[in-house]
């Protein structure tokens, strides 16, 4: 998750701090910013923020030093997740998972998709991007600024529901990201393609994703939601039109002897043989005698 514009100026207030800074004086500063960052505040909930929104921005703030003053900059030494705190992150996303696992929401999935279907169409009689980047998102399972900017998408010549797709965001592995993989589409092929061509013809494709984001992110949120509801008329914001879309894949087109772990694992290109990270994404269940044709 890339940080709010107020947490990048904090983030930058640090670099600047860390500049001017003897190197004796790093590792305190360092320390104290991270006693910062876990203690801060959620106004919303008034307790601290989650580790999982805790270790979020201490990401951030790394990747940001290192843009700034390189890698080998002694204050990643300091700035980083402890041993303890790791171990308390995990223990925190243990519990989210089984939450998770408890509480899923239903999908009325060929509504969901017949949605998404009559979005895209109505872009031939009003674009907008960041509804056409949601749609797409909702058919594709893809995250936004792949679908933007950086994925590469191709038919299957193999089976012509499915595409193939390269330029995953969210991994620092660059053979990964470079990866060829395919995964079905919710809808026709041929629909998705066209508009995928019209949005990349709008978006500069040398966005970053943090300039992407400020960019489209808050109108792509807003369009997910006015378009996109589960059966109990809760919206459905982006990040969550991916578990969607596994769902409703799923569902139409996985093989009964295959199980929803393995197809999620699959067709959301996460890292094979690992499912641990497969199991967040069980938000939704769709609902009981639900067909998709």
């Amino acid at each position: 998750m890339l940080p709010t514009p107020a947490e990048q100026e904090q983030i930058d207030a640090f670099i600047s701090k860390v500049r001017s800074a003897d190197d004796s004086k790093v590792r305190y500063i360092a320390l104290s910013e991270l006693s910062v960052i876990h203690q801060r505040i959620n106004p919303k909930t008034s307790e601290t923020y989650a580790p999982t929104s805790n270790r979020s921005l201490i990401s951030a703030y790394r990747n940001s030093i290192r843009e700034a003053l390189g890698e080998n900059t002694p204050v990643l030494q300091w700035l980083r997740y402890s041993e303890k705190r790791t171990t308390e992150y995990r223990q925190h996303q243990q519990a989210q998972r089984t939450e998770r696992h408890h509480n899923q929401r239903p999908l009325n999935a060929e509504e969901h998709i017949k949605r998404a279907v009559t979005l895209l169409e109505y872009m031939d009689l009003r674009w907008s991007t960041a509804a056409a980047i949601a749609g797409v998102v909702a058919l594709t399972g893809r995250r936004p600024y792949e679908v933007g900017c950086v994925g590469a998408f191709e038919e299957d010549p193999s089976d012509a529901s499915r595409v193939r797709f390269s330029g995953q965001a969210k991994t620092r592995d660059a053979e990964r990201a470079t990866a060829v993989y395919s995964f079905p589409v919710l809808a026709e092929r041929a629909l998705v393609l066209d508009t995928l061509a019209r949005i990349r013809e709008t978006v500069d494709p040398e966005l970053t994703n943090k300039v992407y984001s400020q960019r489209f992110g808050k109108n792509i949120g807003t369009a997910a939601k006015r378009y996109f509801q589960d059966v109990n008329d809760d919206p459905i914001i982006p990040r969550e039109l991916r578990e969607a879309y596994a769902a409703s894949a799923y569902h139409k087109f996985a093989p009964r002897e295959t199980t929803e772990l393995q197809f999620y694992n699959e067709v959301l290109g996460h890292v094979e043989g690992d499912l641990n990270t497969s199991a967040f994404y069980f938000a939704f269940y769709v609902i009981d005698g639900q067909e998709i044709n």
